[in-house]
């Protein structure tokens, strides 16, 4: 009994003991002055989204509201007060002004997703500095089935068949000689714009519910140079408009890239390599044929050349003489011709 007696004694007197050293050593005047220090800084508050608030939505001063904001981590761009006499009069520059993305309830407002409509309308005030807003009609077939939303990128394509209608105007609309082979290539497909920011679908530039929109028209955001490229190709053939993933590759190659009717056909690609070897082979044939005809000009005109040049006989040699020599005493001797 007097043992436990004694280790409460103990116990007591070092917890008294711990508790005096603590005392001591957060009550000290430096550790008062850093606490009086951290209650007199000012107390800074940052303009934030109350509920979310969706793109082409007018911002009210119930959609906004002042939250305190730790000072280390305050961005450059963030709307911030210092006293509460100044939140009235901040908060009225951003009412009645129009949201270009989505702010969701916390966010803090950035003035690059706003913009004040004064006399221009919503799209004209979504548009980056230069660019252009370009509307292309589409369905689910030529829009990726409809999942094409607001805020997707996507990539430009273009079918046409202009190669044939360039060789049908060359030949004056007449039909193909016999001996030229058919022409399997005829569509081509052809990406001509990448990476293209969608702006709205039909007439809306945010989905609230669903995933997908029942397309009729696709409106994209372009520069000038490319609004020009993607009118002019739309009166050449089909415009196609291909999602891409959200994720971006780390290297993509700029290169042209388009695929021809004879690439798609397993088919086409087979019978076009198999009238090219035979084109091949009717050349080399042509050919010959075409060196033994000028070996026939070269004889008949040689022969003819032979006929049409008379021909000079040489003149027959005369026999020889038979001669014989009379001797006459001792005059000369006489020949006597034989016949």
């Amino acid at each position: 009994m007097k043992v436990l007696i004694v280790g409460i004694i103990v116990l007591a007197l070092a917890v008294a003991g711990v508790s005096t050293y603590l005392i001591q050593t957060f009550s000290g005047e430096q550790n008062v002055e850093e606490l009086q220090k951290e209650a007199q800084k000012p107390k800074i508050k940052v303009l934030v989204a109350a509920r979310d608030i969706r793109p082409g939505e007018t911002i009210t001063l119930d959609a906004l509201a002042w939250q305190a904001w730790v000072d280390e981590s305050i961005n450059k761009q963030f709307v911030v007060i210092e006293n509460d006499e100044q939140a009235a009069d901040r908060t009225e520059d951003f009412n009645g002004a129009v949201v270009r993305y989505l702010i969701i309830e916390g966010e803090p407002i950035l003035a690059a997703k706003i913009f004040k409509r004064e006399k221009s309308g919503y799209m004209a005030g979504l548009l980056k500095s230069g660019m252009r807003a370009v509307t292309f009609a589409a369905s689910p077939q030529s829009a990726s089935g409809g999942f094409i939303l607001p805020g997707d990128r996507v990539d430009m394509l273009l079918t046409h068949d202009k190669l044939r209608q360039v060789l049908k105007k060359r030949r004056g609309g007449k039909p193909a000689p016999p001996d030229e082979p058919p022409l399997l290539l005829s569509q081509t497909t052809e990406t001509i714009l990448r990476d293209i920011l969608v702006l709205a679908v039909n007439v809306v530039v945010d989905v609230v519910e669903g995933n997908s929109v029942k397309t009729n028209a696709i409106t994209v955001e372009l520069t000038a140079k490319q609004a020009e490229l993607m009118i002019t190709a739309r009166t050449m053939g089909k415009i196609s408009i291909v999602l891409r993933s959200l994720e971006r590759p780390d290297s993509e190659s700029d290169k042209p890239s388009f695929t021809t009717d004879v690439e798609a056909s397993p088919f086409l690609s087979n019978l076009n390599a198999a009238l090219e070897e035979l084109e091949k082979r009717r050349r080399m044939a042509g050919g010959k044929k075409e060196e033994e005809k000028v070996e026939e000009k070269v004889v008949k005109k040689v022969e003819k050349k032979e006929k049409t040049v008379p021909v000079v006989m040489p003149p027959k040699p005369e026999p020889p003489k038979r001669v014989i020599k009379i001797y006459r005493g001792d005059k000369d001797p006489e020949e006597v011709e034989i016949k």
